[in-house]
């Protein structure tokens, strides 16, 4: 009797114990020790793409209502950070860079559509550890959406996606008539508090997602479909 009410009380503990980290998220280090995130962030302040001019028709270009957008978001970093919300449509843009404290935040419906005319990606410095573009020398086309040196972002929405459109830089790359390494849907270097989530990633025109030197990065339930994988 005594060792069925031990037994009992030892289940009874590890239902609770249970129950606690059930509602904690963690995100793994590359050295295997784990940090908390904070998934459902919520943002004191928000803005949303089209009071900057941004329509989404799937043809106009949006890089700049974008570019415009964060930098005024940039001023609310000290703030408790801001949301980015991007509502349905098919919003046509350039290269972005994020900010840090930020949520990039995707409606049902919304698509980013990378622009299909490699001027609108910027050519950058090479990763230091590659010393040279992945595919070829010298510089490399910037990911449609990036940063660097940041800290507490968060892409995710309501099952939004970002679609690179990737197959014209998939042709360029087979006919060799590129004169830079292509650029990834997603990159964020020297980063960390990074969440991506709820999201559907499609036709990147290299590797989707690419953290380099970062930290405390997570992925959760995210899609992606017709891309490279990581290295």
């Amino acid at each position: 009797m005594v060792n069925f009410v031990c037994i009992c009380f030892q289940l009874v503990y590890l239902l609770l114990v249970l129950a606690f980290f059930s509602h904690i998220t963690w995100a793994v280090k590359g050295n295997s020790h784990c940090k908390q995130t904070r998934m459902g962030e919520i943002r004191p302040h928000s803005v949303t793409i089209t009071e900057f001019g941004a329509v989404g028709d799937g043809v106009t270009l949006n890089t700049k209502a974008f570019q415009n957008a964060i930098f005024y978001l940039n001023s609310f970093a000290d703030k408790g950070g801001a949301k980015l919300f991007v509502p349905a449509g098919r919003w046509l843009t350039g290269s972005f860079d994020l900010i840090s404290h930020l949520t990039l935040w995707l409606d049902k419906d919304a698509v980013i559509l990378g622009s299909m005319t490699s001027d609108d990606w910027p050519v950058v410095d090479p990763l230091p550890s590659y010393g040279r573009g992945r595919e070829l020398p010298g510089g490399r086309h910037r990911s449609l959406i990036y940063g660097r040196n940041l800290t507490d972002v968060i892409i995710t929405g309501d099952n939004g996606t970002i679609d690179g459109q990737g197959s014209v830089w998939w042709n360029w790359f087979r006919s060799k008539t590129l004169n830079y390494t292509r650029p990834h849907l997603v990159e964020l270097m020297n980063s960390t508090g990074v969440v991506i989530s709820n999201l559907t990633f499609l036709n990147s025109p290299f590797w989707t997602i690419h953290p380099v030197y970062c930290r405390t990065f997570k992925s959760k339930s995210t899609l992606f479909s017709r891309f490279t994988a990581m290295s």
